[in-house]
């Protein structure tokens, strides 16, 4: 009982934890949809398609720039307690970040035009690569002040470093591309100004954190050699989550990759939760990895974070050509089709994350980059497969199917390096509920609009009763939280039943 009730307190400060860092999403999220209905009237679903593929182009490029750095500070920097040898690994990271991406920015910049006539078609979008190589180097510390945040477990500074970033580019976007009409080119200013702004302030937070005198040969040194063979496989994540884009444009053309891109951004409302879920996941899980109950907090959050997330991309999936057609204009009609799949390879991103945690304690990061690298290949056979039979909605199945394969290889191999008692069949059971409702909603498509809508919401209402039907949720646990919190209500102690309360780092 003691035990039960010490890990349903993990299981809660997981999810406070999750909802403070999903807080930054759900506010940056809703005012990045408020510029969507205004966006599709400013700009043509060509005119997504090539923010779609310049994104596509940008995101590959930090991969480079990141060199798998990300992961290797936040494992060196639970190795030791000592604060100067944590601000060691930050500077070496953060020495190293800004000088490749100085690097690659300036790439970029020489060989824009080259980049829009082979990426894009048009040497016209070159000006847009440009202005994303400018604000590469000034996006490095942004990322590092991110995690180092999330490293000290200080989720309310990071939603406000997060939110001070995104409302800095939203607003700036409105005003360049709505009120001054600078196109395209507002857009991407817009990112450069928010670069610098993340530079100013990583520079005002950090200080001693990044001083290039604590840099560290031999500290970097360890750390790519845990990092490096991440690389392929981050390289083989980005070819499986965005290389999509290309394979539409290249069997259709930029306009279908707009409608592509705007159904992808609107499954991004379920990376709200995944993302939040990210980025409290990996402190979360280190910083109990020697506690006893560690493996049954792990096991219980994998049924959680797959009930809530699911959850998510039915009502999403449902109810997602009422969205597009509510914050959109007629030619973007076409995006819903997308949406479902798009979404359910937001969870599964999200699922590697809990996959990883046995390699990741013990220190390796080889099935990782394996299954990164066979989900790669995969995508690759089923766009040149689907897209010229299926279009933009065989693309986002590709991912999807591609995404899948990944936790399901990680957890095979992690299970051998270090057993957790996951209960594998009702996460299935979860999983296959929220595709056979996707494939429901993408094929059944009633004349009378009311009709639809109606069966869409009971479908979404009564999926949390589906999972306690099928005992894939259990009513015990939710009874336990439920006591859990009125018990610590009535208590001003530390404990309950003598179980000391989980610290917070």
């Amino acid at each position: 009982m003691a035990a039960e009730t010490n890990r349903l307190r993990y299981l809660r400060q997981l999810g406070q934890e999750s909802l403070v860092y999903g807080l930054a999403g759900v506010v940056s999220k809703f005012i990045g949809f408020f510029l969507v209905p205004i966006y599709t009237r400013i700009f043509s679903p060509a005119d997504y398609g090539v923010m779609g593929l310049i994104t596509t182009t940008m995101a590959a490029v930090s991969i480079f720039v990141v060199l798998g750095l990300d992961s290797a500070a936040g494992r060196w920097y639970y190795d030791s307690d000592e604060i100067e040898d944590r601000k060691r690994t930050i500077a070496t990271w953060g020495v190293t970040q800004v000088t490749v991406a100085v690097f690659f920015g300036l790439l970029i910049f020489l060989f824009a035009q080259r980049l829009g006539v082979l990426l894009v078609g048009q040497a016209s979008t070159g000006i847009y690569f440009q202005y994303s190589g400018i604000w590469l180097p000034f996006s490095a510390l942004g990322v590092v002040t991110m995690n180092w945040l999330r490293f000290q477990r200080r989720p309310w500074a990071t939603v406000i470093f997060a939110l001070v970033l995104s409302l800095t580019n939203i607003l700036s976007s409105i005003l360049f591309v709505v009120v001054l009409h600078w196109g395209l080119s507002g857009v991407y200013l817009a990112q450069l100004l928010s670069g610098v702004v993340s530079t100013i302030l990583a520079i005002l937070m950090l200080r001693d954190w990044i001083n290039p005198l604590r840099f560290a040969l031999q500290r970097l040194k360890v750390m790519l050699r845990f990092a490096l063979p991440l690389i392929p496989g981050a390289m083989a994540f980005w070819v499986v989550s965005f290389s999509d884009r290309y394979f539409v444009e290249f069997y259709t053309n930029t306009t279908q990759v707009g409608l592509y891109q705007l159904g992808a951004n609107l499954a991004a409302a379920v990376a709200i939760l995944t993302n939040a879920f990210q980025q409290a996941w990996g402190p979360f899980a280190m910083s109990i990895h020697t506690h006893k109950d560690a493996r049954q907090v792990y096991a219980t959050s994998l049924l959680a974070y797959l009930g809530i997330t699911c959850l998510a991309t039915v009502g999403l999936t449902l109810l997602g050509p009422e969205i597009v057609d509510l914050i959109a204009t007629r030619q973007y009609l076409g995006a819903s089709t997308v949406i479902g799949f798009l979404a359910m390879g937001y969870v599964m991103i999200g699922l590697n994350y809990i996959a990883a945690t046995g390699p990741t304690i013990v220190k390796r990061s080889g099935p990782i980059g394996i299954a990164m690298m066979i989900a790669a290949a995969l995508n690759i056979l089923l766009n040149i497969i689907l897209v010229p039979r299926f279009g933009r909605t065989g693309s986002a199945l590709a991912t999807m199917i591609a995404q899948s394969v990944i936790p399901f290889y990680i957890f095979y191999r992690a299970q051998r390096m270090y057993p957790i008692p996951y209960r594998f069949g009702a996460a299935l059971e979860i999983i296959g509920l929220t595709i056979g409702l996707i494939i429901f909603g993408l094929l059944w498509q009633p004349a009378n609009p009311w009709l639809s809508a109606a069966v869409r919401v009971a479908l979404t209402l009564l999926y949390i009763p589906a999972l306690f039907g099928l005992r894939i949720l259990r009513i015990d646990q939710v009874r336990g939280l439920l006591r859990l919190n009125r018990s610590e209500q009535l208590s001003t102690n530390d404990t309950t039943d003598g179980v000391e309360k989980p610290a917070r780092l």
